[in-house]
């Protein structure tokens, strides 16, 4: 073999040997940040498999770890010990501060799956399919080792289950250790009301400081007066959901929370107000309080005669209702009855009117023929002859 040809074998297996060293890392979806960040991102390429999180994730933990990042992938369960073993000899995660797993079609997490991170502080599960209403009934401690999660992002997050998941979801929160938790953002969730329970639950929470429930379907709040308590909230973010007004318990509750807290916030843009005499309370509440109202100027009337109006801008007089107790049907027919006899007795007073003359001789007529009758049945009585009797 010449040297030419030798040079081209040499440089075939070098080939070779490079494709097949780097054949692993160049399909690995996760990328060096720096030595205390893990960075795994599945756009483009399905590494990101249920295979990735059960055996792959494992040999990248390190006890170092401050930050892991993985999205825009495709599994459906977190297991449990996915993050870090607390048994002897496991890989703790003690200095894990922030655990982002956006975009990722997860439905299943085990109870276990977040146990061994206690210093955790932002926890991100958004954009997933989190189907809290399926998972074991008789556990709701999910985030029960997480006593310095300071922020909580579930925007999107749940399979919607008719509420079933938001009721779960109370319970979980009922059962979680938040005291430190700031930040709590639920939009995006069909959520359709905002209970009792759901309110004291939220109530547990003491640092709470901003609680974002935009994009739902909310059409009742029952903000309990435990949440007078919430000293720490600033902001309450309500936009874009359905409600129609807002009860009197709720505004009394933001009133007193403002009484705390100088800048507190709430913010109800995006409604369905309904501008009948039900808005009169809210619409003299928008008007008075000292709360700050993101973009009151902008509440608009969503049904009905105020249609489109700015709900601040409406007089006394055009917030009404119809009288509930009478259906407009039966309205309609009361007023119909009413313009037929109206009719009828004016043609009565007309042909009246018209025919008097003929009228008056036709009763001449009827009383001399009632007389004559009278005076026929007399005569025949005193013609009669007498009986024996008599």
């Amino acid at each position: 073999m010449d040297n030419h040809t030798w040079g081209k074998v040499c440089i075939l297996v070098f080939v070779i040997m490079v494709s097949f060293l780097t054949k692993g890392i160049l399909s690995d979806p996760c990328r060096p940040v720096t030595n205390h960040i893990l960075w795994c991102n599945g756009s483009g390429n399905s590494e990101i498999n249920q295979t990735f999180i059960t055996e792959v994730l494992k040999t990248k933990l390190k006890s170092d770890l401050q930050e892991i990042h993985i999205f825009n992938g495709n599994f459906s369960e977190l297991p449990a010990n996915a993050f870090g073993n607390c048994a002897l000899g496991g890989v703790k995660l003690n200095n894990l501060a922030e655990l982002v797993l956006s975009n990722n079609e997860i439905s299943l997490i085990h109870g276990k799956t977040f146990h061994c991170m206690p210093n955790l502080k932002k926890l991100f599960l958004d954009n997933n399919r989190w189907q809290i209403h399926m998972d074991n009934k008789n556990h709701t401690g999910y985030f029960n080792n997480l006593p310095n999660l300071v922020e909580l992002d579930l925007t999107s997050a749940f399979y919607v289950a008719e509420n079933l998941h938001i009721i779960r979801f109370r319970q979980v929160l009922e059962n979680s250790n938040f005291r430190k938790l700031e930040t709590l953002r639920l939009g995006a969730n069909d959520m359709q009301f905002v209970d009792d329970a759901f309110g004291k639950a939220l109530c547990t929470m003491d640092s709470l400081k901003h609680v974002n429930l935009q994009l739902n379907s909310l059409y009742k709040l029952e903000f309990t007066h435990c949440f007078q308590k919430a000293k720490n909230l600033e902001k309450i973010d309500l936009s874009n959901n359905a409600l129609s007004t807002l009860d009197k318990r709720s505004m009394d509750v933001f009133d007193f929370i403002r009484q705390s807290n100088k800048n507190f916030t709430v913010n109800l843009l995006g409604q369905q107000w309904s501008c009948d005499c039900h808005i009169k309370e809210f619409n003299n509440w928008i008007h008075n309080t000292k709360v700050h109202l993101t973009g009151k100027d902008k509440f608009i009337c969503h049904d009905g005669a105020n249609f489109h109006k700015k709900i601040i801008h409406l007089t006394e007089a055009e917030m009404v209702c119809n009288d509930p107790g009478i259906d407009s049907s039966v309205q309609a027919g009361v007023v119909v009855m009413i313009v037929l006899l109206v009719i009828i007795a004016v043609a009565v007073v007309v042909v009246v009117v018209l025919y008097r003359s003929r009228l008056t001789s036709f009763a001449r007529g009827v009383r001399k023929s009632l007389a004559r009758e009278s005076h026929v049945q007399y005569s025949s009585v005193d013609n009669a002859p007498l009986t024996a009797e008599a």
